[in-house]
């Protein structure tokens, strides 16, 4: 596995990948990290490069079909 890259979302997997996912938002910085568990992080600019980093990353992780479910959204916080 690829350090950089993403872990593939495996949805019969799930509590794997989310466990897996998390650290590696956490090796991308911790903003970035935060910016997928704090609501703060999605209405302050401050942190649009953290929210941007986390939607370009959890996005990465889906194959064709899944993504088109979700390439319409734009924050990685679902309020």
């Amino acid at each position: 596995m690829d350090f950089l890259a993403p872990l593939i979302f495996d949805f019969l997997d799930f509590q794997n990948w989310k466990v897996k996912m998390t650290l590696y938002l956490k090796a991308l910085g911790i903003h970035v990290y935060l910016a997928t568990i704090k609501e703060s992080y999605f209405v302050n600019g401050k942190y649009l490069e953290a929210n941007v980093k986390t939607i370009h990353a959890l996005k990465l992780t889906l194959n064709n079909d899944y993504l088109s479910r979700v390439s319409n959204i734009d924050s990685n916080f679902v309020v």
